[in-house]
C-alpha cells in the first residue's frame, strides 16, 4: 500500500503480519548520516596524530636520557645489582627437627602424612639467595619445631647441585635407611626440585 502527497513520500512494507511505515527524504541518505561521516573523519584525524606525534612510550623502570638515549631507571639498575648478588652468593641448607615428635609428610607414600622425626632428623634441603629471614619469614618454615641450618655457601648453580645431590642420597642416610618405609626424599621435599 502506497500513499503520497505532496511534500513528503510515506512507503509502507508489509513483512508477515508487521508492517513497517517510513518516510523516504529527499535524496538518498538520512539527514544526520553526513554528520556522523563528518565526526568519523574527525575523531579519526585527531587520533592519528596523537598516536604519531607523542613521542616514544615506555615502560615502568625505562628512561629517557638528556641525550635521548634509553637507559634503565635508578631503581631497575638496583634491583638488577641485587638479584646479580644474590646469583653469586646463595646458601644451601637443610631444615631439621628440635624435637622428637610427628611432622607433616610431603613425600610419604602409601597416603601417610605424617612421619616421627628424631632431634636432628633431616626435614628438608633448600637453596636461598635471599638468605632466612626472607626465605622464611617469622620463621614460619612450613611445619613446627625446625631449625635451619646452613651447609654450603657459593653461587646459585654450586648450592643446586649440592641440594640436589642431598636430596637425592637422602634414602642412604642411617636416618632414613632405619624407618620401615624408606623415603626417596626428606619429608619436606614433596619433589626432587
Amino acid at each position: 500500500m502506497s500513499t503520497s502527497s505532496s511534500s513528503t513520500n510515506w512507503r509502507s512494507h508489509s513483512k508477515g503480519k508487521l508492517h513497517v511505515a517510513f518516510r523516504k527524504q529527499s535524496g538518498n541518505s538520512p539527514k544526520g548520516f553526513k554528520w556522523i561521516i563528518v565526526l568519523l573523519f574527525g575523531l579519526t584525524l585527531v587520533s592519528t596524530y596523537h598516536i604519531y606525534n607523542s613521542g616514544k612510550k615506555t615502560a615502568p623502570g625505562i628512561i629517557e636520557t638528556p641525550e635521548g638515549d634509553i637507559a634503565l631507571s635508578p631503581e631497575r639498575q638496583a634491583k638488577l645489582a641485587k638479584e646479580l648478588e644474590e646469583i653469586d652468593n646463595a646458601t644451601q641448607y637443610a631444615l631439621v627437627a628440635t624435637i622428637d615428635g610427628e611432622y607433616p609428610c610431603l613425600s610419604c607414600p602409601f597416603g601417610l602424612k605424617v612421619i616421627y622425626l628424631y632431634k636432628g632428623n633431616v626435614w628438608k634441603y633448600g637453596v636461598t639467595r635471599k638468605g632466612e629471614a626472607e626465605r622464611y619469614p617469622g620463621g614460619n618454615y612450613g611445619a613446627p619445631n625446625l631449625l635451619f641450618l646452613p651447609m654450603f655457601y657459593g653461587t646459585y648453580s654450586e648450592c643446586l647441585k649440592e641440594e640436589k645431590r642431598l636430596i637425592y642420597n637422602y634414602p642412604l642416610l642411617p636416618e632414613a635407611s632405619a624407618r620401615d618405609v624408606i623415603l626417596s626424599r626428606p619429608p619436606g621435599n614433596k619433589y626432587d626440585t
